[in-house]
């Protein structure tokens, strides 16, 4: 049991923390002038207030639309099309609204203007949902996805291993376009740099998923929603961008990229397809502190200072293709791929001070990296009634090869005494994932909702890893074959209580066979599991203006197939890896509370336990290869309790008409109490964060950003971050109609951020600061030919799942 109530608590607790946001739909006919029907008009759902968007839909070949399911509120509705005069109408949904025929005019009659601006917020929010909407910002142009991770309010990304973290901690499932990765931590720091962030149109970032979504990601999952067609006709964009940073100890780096994206939309297919550059040169440094013991007793400490000069040039391309076979079916598939190369040297130079004398080594490191990446769907939605009976399908392909080659030159200085060591790392992976899944939705009467479906997905993994730091000096092939199989069922059902309550309750199987084999097909590791994943939303519109939630979910974290690898990896003289095929996967239990005001102010408490924890842990090894003293790392589960209580806060403003703030803030209390072996962490550690952005529209035409975030670190595992911030400017200027976008940045001007951490298990204590090339000056340009016209894609996604009900991709 995650916690023990008594049945008078539990009730007072649930009466005064409910929530329901009650949701319905909007439907209609568009018509024109001679009372037939506008195919394919624009449906716009504005807040009444400021008149941003809120959903949108498309109209079918006779005009008829229905809205995805939107909160119960007062809105403008906005309807769209060529050749005809904007139509605008206040509408006030309280439950499912049908509007019935609604008649456009010609251009050429008179109809008095209304004012709208569809400009999207930087920083929105749905239910547990928040959006990040990434054109809105200036300061986001040029940067590659891993990067762009870091501008997100609450990301921050490890730059000692590249993980990405959601305030501090792991655990996170990053999916693309609805779609999870499969991919390692390794693989996808190498895919999110290959692309480009203008190509991306918004970050969701969701922490209370429902049963429909996979049961990975145990603190939050990352949905990355690439750019697809949304304009009518044929229409063109094309940007370029040049970037330059500059240090005193490192000198300079340059960078630019390319893009040009063309879509096409006419009768009954869409057409998107796309290619990109980038390149780029770069830096990163770092300064380490060593100290191994044996015992209680130090024995050695080795001093690290270490700079790296890389370079990288990456291509991308996507190509996206549906066709309506009528109004009840449409079909398609979306073609991504990604090929990169990058190159780096690294110089490492170590003091190694041990009980008896005093030795200096210097190493030199160059390494080349060849990866691709592609990732193919194939897509059906079936509608079957008007009444919302939907039938999705999806076949998923995900493709990753990559090649690391290292060569090592290490010079050992002891005394008087010098030697030469070369070495070399040549690893080659090749993973592949076959995923196909099904989502069935029906409304069984007009309050209650059944959503099922079911998933399953084949992995294979084959790493072949290849070093010779050993005693002979011959390479030494560790190859590891790593098969993963997933086979998921869900349902949820959503029914409303009343008007202002609202209940969605879930609950999700998963089937997990995982196995490890050598290349001689002997089994290594294997494991054969199944978990339930039940979820909860309870939703209440207390007022008019304010509400309140109540939600539980449980969520796994799985090891990848390194975890698991049992052979010794070495990725340096100095240190090897080795995996452990008794892993056990991670099960997080959460409670959490939102109040909402005005559907805009949002304030969350939450309760986690994890069971099951894993870490990275270090060891100090003498024995392997006689004379040297090694670190092991290696992921243990460790004994102990792991929980926390977070609470965050979201605050989107107007200060003037012309200035807006967005202030994100989260704060917790960490409760650990584990040990691995004479390692013990036992704390109650608070932590906190800030993210706030400010906008100033100048005019028209011109806006600027000034944006950052500070957090204060924290313990996960047996490593402790420290404090960690930064901040931003960026102008943004429409030219020439608004066809053409001129954006101007300057990320950390004045170099802030770094990462510091200290790990710390009973053979070894290591203190770092890890810097890189953040200080850069950015000029993206942007050009749209064709038609400017909104229009929504019509394929059902993520956000016409309601967005605060938690729902989303299996």
């Amino acid at each position: 049991m995650l916690m023990t109530f008594k049945p008078t608590f539990f009730a007072l607790f649930l009466f005064t923390t409910i929530q329901a946001l009650g949701q319905s739909t909007v439907s209609g006919i568009v018509i024109d002038e001679k009372k037939q029907a506008a195919s394919f008009a624009n449906i716009l759902i504005l807040n009444e207030k400021d008149s941003t968007m809120v959903k949108g839909a498309v109209a079918d070949v006779d005009g008829k639309f229905l809205t995805p399911q939107i909160p119960h509120n007062t809105y403008l509705l906005a309807i769209t099309t060529i050749g005809y005069q904007k139509y605008y109408q206040k509408i006030e949904v309280r439950s499912d609204l049908n509007l019935g025929n609604i008649q456009l005019l010609p251009e050429s009659k008179t109809l008095k203007e209304v004012e709208v601006s569809v400009k999207k917020q930087l920083i929105e929010r749905s239910g547990d949902k928040m959006i990040m909407n990434v054109d809105a910002s200036p300061i986001t142009s040029g940067l590659n996805g891993l990067e762009l991770m870091e501008k997100v309010p609450g990301i921050t990304v490890d730059r000692n291993s590249e993980t990405i973290k959601v305030k501090g901690k792991s655990g996170v499932m990053v999916m693309i376009d609805d779609r999870k990765t499969y991919l390692s931590d390794e693989q996808l720091a190498n895919f999110l740099k290959t692309l480009k962030s203008d190509d991306i149109d918004k970050i969701e970032v969701i922490t209370n998923p429902s049963a429909r979504y996979d049961a990975s990601g145990t603190t939050a999952i990352i949905n990355i929603k690439t750019k697809k067609g949304k304009n009518f006709g044929t229409n063109y964009i094309v940007d370029m961008g040049v970037g330059y940073s500059n240090y005193k100890e490192y000198g300079s780096f340059p960078k630019n990229n390319q893009g040009i994206t063309m879509n096409a939309k006419k009768g009954k297919y869409t057409l998107y397809a796309n290619v990109s550059r980038n390149y780029m040169t770069w830096f990163n440094a770092f300064n380490e502190t060593q100290e191994l013991y044996e015992g209680s007793n130090l024995v050695e400490t080795r001093k690290n200072i270490g700079k790296a000069l890389g370079n990288g040039n990456s291509w991308s391309s996507k190509v996206a293709f549906d066709y309506d076979f009528s109004k009840n079916t449409s079909v398609g598939f979306t073609v991504q791929g990604a090929l990169s190369d990058n190159l780096f040297e690294r110089t490492i130079n170590q003091s190694n001070q041990q009980l008896s004398s005093t030795k200096a080594i210097q190493m030199l490191r160059n390494r080349n990296t060849d990866n691709k990446n592609y990732l193919i769907n194939t897509h059906w939605k079936q509608t079957f009634d008007t009444s919302g009976t939907v039938l999705n399908v999806d076949f998923d392909v995900i493709i990753n090869k990559i090649i690391f080659d290292d060569r090592f030159k290490t010079t050992n200085v002891l005394e008087s005494q010098q030697n030469v060591v070369n070495n070399q790392i040549y690893s080659p992976e090749n993973f592949v994932t076959y995923a196909l899944k099904a989502d069935f939705v029906k409304n069984l009467t007009k309050k209650v909702k059944l959503e099922t479906g079911f998933k399953s997905s084949f992995s294979d993994n084959a790493k072949d890893f290849n070093d010779n730091f050993r005693d002979n000096g011959a390479l030494v092939s560790s190859y590891f074959k790593f098969k993963q199989n997933i086979h998921a069922v869900y349902f949820m059902l959503n029914t409303e209580l009343s008007k202002t309550l609202n209940l969605q309750t879930g609950l999700r199987g998963e089937q997990t066979y995982t196995s490890g084999t050598d290349r001689a097909g002997e089994e290594l590791s294997t494991q054969n599991y199944f978990n339930l994943f039940p979820t909860l939303s309870l939703n209440k519109k207390v007022t008019k203006d304010y509400a309140v939630s109540l939600g539980f979910s449980r969520r796994i974290n799985r090891p990848n197939s390194d975890n698991f690898n049992t052979f010794n990896r070495f990725f340096s003289p100095q240190q090897y890896a080795k995996g452990n095929p008794n892993l056990l996967p991670s099960l997080n239990n959460s409670i959490s509370m939102t109040h909402t005001i005005k559907d805009a102010f949002s304030f969350t408490v939450d309760y986690v336990t994890v069971k099951q924890f894993f870490a990275e842990v270090y060891s100090v090894d003498s024995v392997y290869i006689p004379g040297n003293r090694l670190i092991q790392e290696s992921i243990e589960n460790v004994n102990g309790k792991v929980s926390w209580w977070s609470f965050s806060t979201s605050l989107p403003f107007n200060l003037t008409k012309w200035w807006n703030v967005n202030v994100n803030i989260w704060s917790g209390i960490n409760m650990y109490n584990y040990s691995r072996e004479n390692a013990v962490v036992n704390v109650n550690q608070f932590y906190s964060g800030l993210y706030l952005q400010q906008t100033f529209t100048l005019n028209k035409t011109l806006s600027a950003e000034i944006s950052g975030y500070v957090n204060s670190g924290e313990t996960w595992g047996f490593e402790t971050s420290k404090a960690q911030g930064a901040f931003d400017l960026g102008i943004k200027k429409f030219l020439w109609d608004k066809k053409a976008t001129l954006k101007i940045s300057v990320q950390d001007p004045a170099y802030l951020n770094r990462y510091r951490n200290v790990a710390r298990t009973n053979e070894l204590v290591s203190t770092g600061e890890y810097r890189w090339d953040n200080r850069r000056l950015r000029i993206n340009f942007t050009y749209n030919f064709g038609n400017t016209n909104v229009k929504v894609n019509q394929r059902s996604n993520g956000d016409n799942d309601g967005g605060g009900g938690g729902k989303g991709r299996s």
